[in-house]
């Protein structure tokens, strides 16, 4: 189990606070209030077949301040993109899905619209 001494709402939270502060090193406060400023207007497409999952992760990223479009399934996302490929920052999806995993889709997002892809991996 990936992080078996942490709830499984911990370990989302974990993820989105590497996911809201990667690339900015230890923040003050002030840095940190200051990162989720920056983070209006940007889009995040988030992908994940369990609506349960997919709402609070949504949620998460909403009280941040992200953009937030959800879809249940990998190949619905991927026509999405083909559509609105300009308009997505990043992707955050699950690992396991039904049509196609989390590794699959990832590796089609960033071979043919070059988006970071975040995969969510919760074994509750």
């Amino acid at each position: 189990m990936l992080f078996p001494q942490l709830p499984p709402h911990c370990v989302v939270i974990c993820l989105f606070q590497t996911l809201l502060y990667m690339g900015n090193g230890i923040n003050t406060p002030y840095q940190q209030s200051q990162n989720l400023i920056s983070a209006i207007g940007v889009n995040v497409l988030v992908v994940d077949d369990d609506l349960v999952c997919l709402s609070i992760v949504a949620a998460i990223l909403r009280a941040w301040k992200y953009q937030v479009v959800t879809i249940k399934n990998p190949l619905d996302a991927l026509a999405t993109l083909q559509l609105e490929h300009n308009f997505f920052h990043l992707i955050v999806t699950d690992v396991h899905m039904p049509e196609m995993n989390g590794f699959k889709f990832q590796k089609r997002v960033q071979e043919e619209f070059h988006l970071p892809v975040v995969n969510e991996y919760l074994h509750l």
